[in-house]
């Protein structure tokens, strides 16, 4: 079996609104996140990492519109970013071999 990471990035992403101001609510991204992640079955393994991965991948673009006082634009997260959190997630415990190998060989 293999996973489609690009289609599971981009559904994950669709989830997320155009803009997020973070700047009157310091809360935001995880009340979005939470709201995700209980959207969705929690046996839904691969989509429970990627909104995961994704709200983690927001973080450097949140510090960012804290810094500046601007939106959070969650759709300026790349594929690259995002994946990089997958890989991390999937490394991190060792639960997770057999969802490491097929990410992996797709």
């Amino acid at each position: 079996m293999t996973v489609d990471k690009r289609a599971l990035f981009e559904t994950t992403k669709a989830l997320w609104p155009d803009t997020v101001s973070v700047s009157d609510n310091s809360n935001a991204t995880n009340a979005i996140y939470q709201a995700n992640e209980n959207a969705f079955s929690q046996n839904d393994d691969w989509r429970q990492l990627a909104l995961w991965a994704f709200h983690q991948a927001l973080g450097a673009h949140e510090k960012r519109a804290v810094t500046t006082g601007q939106p959070l634009y969650p759709q300026e997260v790349s594929f690259h970013e995002f994946d990089v959190w997958m890989r991390a997630n999937l490394n991190g415990d060792a639960c997770w071999s057999n969802e490491r190998v097929e990410y992996e060989s797709s």
